[in-house]
Formats: structure tokens, sequence, C-alpha cells
């Protein structure tokens, strides 16, 4: 898994989207949160005054059930569980922590007795990362201790650089809204979706007028000032479930879900209204300038019908806004004969 994280970082880097360097947090193990599940006082004790000299924070839970309540409520590095609680087995314990959404990243240490052979092995079976046998050397519990966290902290580096390349890929670095390549996927999988409920879906594209003017006049800073400002609006005058991507250029695409033609002209109204009521101010110039935008909207489905076909409806009708003076909708519905097939 180690291995693969590391292949999509790499991959990542290569293509510019995260930087490929060291696991710089990863060599530090110090001043981690770890959690001790032990119901002998003396031994926690010794634990939590070994991993004082990473000045670690050391939680003491003397029964299984107050252990869970911790590493549910609290982040932890490391949790290290003894094989003599007397309330409930210890292997069941780290396979219900195991089976937690939340906390199931979380590396677990065993502490074991010299004749629980067969005990450690089905541990590390159930997903224990390491062990110690009892009595405790200081050197090795340090040893241990470090090499499961500097391990956690660098598989969660890799995590997270991997989940944001991936928005990164997905997403239009000028304006913060999801790209043509994405929209494309994701369209095809909500027009399946819409087929096999039988509920219409909207789409509405949508064009800046008069864009090329702004670039020539005002240059192309504040014409990005226009494309960041133009997807701010969208974003917060549609719904969280409405999708909204940057088609090329200074065309957006509105995909609207369970929404009927008049609905999706209402709501493409609604929109060109909020884009012109007030000026964009750009903030490369410090000034402000009107600007407008033409939607056209396509509604109705075929049963089968590709993505491309709805999108060059809505193309169609925002042509059809462009010829007939800008800053207008207009709706193109789903041919008569596929509307029938549909039925």
């Amino acid at each position: 898994m180690m291995d693969e994280w590391r292949l999509r970082e790499s991959t990542s880097s290569q293509f510019g989207v995260t930087s490929g360097s060291g696991p710089s947090s990863a060599d530090n193990a110090r001043d981690a949160n770890v959690l001790v599940i032990d119901n002998n006082p003396t031994d926690a004790a010794n634990i939590r005054e070994t991993l004082a000299v990473d000045a670690d924070h050391v939680v003491i839970a003397t029964s299984a059930a107050q252990g869970q309540m911790a590493a549910e409520r609290r982040e932890f590095d490391l949790v290290i569980v003894s094989t003599g609680l007397a309330d409930i087995d210890a292997l069941r314990l780290c396979s219900s922590l195991r089976a937690h959404e939340r906390i199931r990243q979380i590396p677990i240490l065993l502490l074991a007795e010299e004749d629980e052979t067969q005990k450690m092995a089905k541990g590390l079976d159930l997903g224990v990362n390491d062990y110690l046998i009892k009595p405790v050397d200081r050197n090795e519990l340090l040893a241990r201790v470090r090499t499961q966290i500097k391990r956690r902290r660098y598989q969660d580096r890799l995590r997270t650089n991997f989940e944001m390349s991936l928005a990164l890929a997905l997403t239009d670095a000028l304006t913060g809204v999801y790209n043509r390549r994405y929209l494309v996927s994701h369209l095809q999988g909500l027009i399946s979706r819409s087929v096999s409920t039988g509920k219409p879906i909207g789409l509405m594209m949508l064009d800046v007028d008069r864009f090329k003017s702004i670039n020539d006049t005002h240059g192309h800073q504040a014409g990005d000032d226009v494309l960041r400002e133009v997807a701010q609006r969208i974003t917060h005058n549609v719904r969280n479930f409405r999708l909204v991507a940057r088609y090329g250029g200074e065309e957006f695409v509105v995909v609207m879900p369970d929404t009927n033609a008049e609905l999706a002209l209402m709501v493409a109204e609604r929109l060109r209204g909020k884009i012109a009521e007030a000026p964009f101010r750009l903030p490369s110039l410090g000034r402000e300038i009107a600007v407008t935008i033409s939607i056209g909207v396509s509604n109705g489905l075929a049963a089968g019908e590709p993505a491309d076909r709805l999108l060059k409806r809505a193309d169609d009708a925002l042509y059809a806004a462009k010829e007939e003076g800008r800053n207008r909708v207009v709706a193109r519905a789903a041919p008569a004969e596929a509307i029938d097939q549909a039925g």
C-alpha cells in the first residue's frame, strides 16, 4: 500500500501537481499523541515515562471501553494495547478499532507476554502493526513507537498529496470549479441515473458576452478576473447538488439533476440576472466593468442518449441567444422523436 502511495505521488510530481519533496514531516516522530490501553498501572506509567523522551502526549485508559471511547473522541498517532486487559479480549478490541471508519488507519502496537506467540500472530492477521514482549525494553519501545509514528505520518502525507493531486486534476486551476474532463465523465453517469429513475435532467451552457473585447480593452489579467467572478457568482446562486464546470475559454456548464424544463429555464434566468445586476470589480485594474452572459438551456433525454447530445442542444441554444442580441436565455428541448422513444 505504501509503495502504491509513493508511486502515485511520483506521478503527480512529474506533472507538477505536487512538489515530490521528501517526507520531511515523516522524519520526525516527536510530539505525538499516544493512547495506552492497559489496566496495569505500573506498566502504563513506565510507558509514559519512556515516551516522555520524545515529549509525547500519552493518554492512559485502564479498560477497553475507556480506550475505545478515547480513540473515537481524540486524534492519536499510535495506540498501544496490552493483552492483559481484564474486561475484554485484547484482540477483539484491536479488531473493533480497525472496524471504525475514522480510526482504522491508526497504527496499533500490541504488548504481549512471552508465551503468547499464537495470540501475537493472530493479532498481526487482524491488522496489528507491531508487537512487543513483556517485560518491555525501553530502547526497543522507543524504536518501535518511533517507527510506527513515522510510517503513519508519512502515509498521511502521501494520502493528502494524492487527494490534492486528484482534486487539481478534476478542477479548473483558474476558477476552482470542475473542468471539462470531469464534467463529461460525471454527466454520463447522471444521464444513466436519470434514465433509470425517470426523473428529468437540465443543463445550461453559458458564455461571457463580448469576452474578447474585455481581453483586448483591459488585458488578459482582467479577463481572468472576470472568469473567476463569473464562477463565484454561479456557485453562489445555484444549489450545492448542481454541478458547475468550466467547459473551455469563457464557457461554463451547469448540470441540474431532477430539474424539468420550466425550472431549468427559471434557474437560468435568475442566474443571468445575478451576473448583470452588479458590476464586476477587476482587482488587477482597481476598477469595475459591466458584464453580461448568454445562456443556452437543454432538457429532456431519450433512453440511452449520450451526454454530447445534451451538450450540443445547449450549445445550439447558446448560439441562438448570442444571435438574438446576447444577455438572454434560450432553451432547446429534446426532439419530439427522442421524447417518444423515452416515453
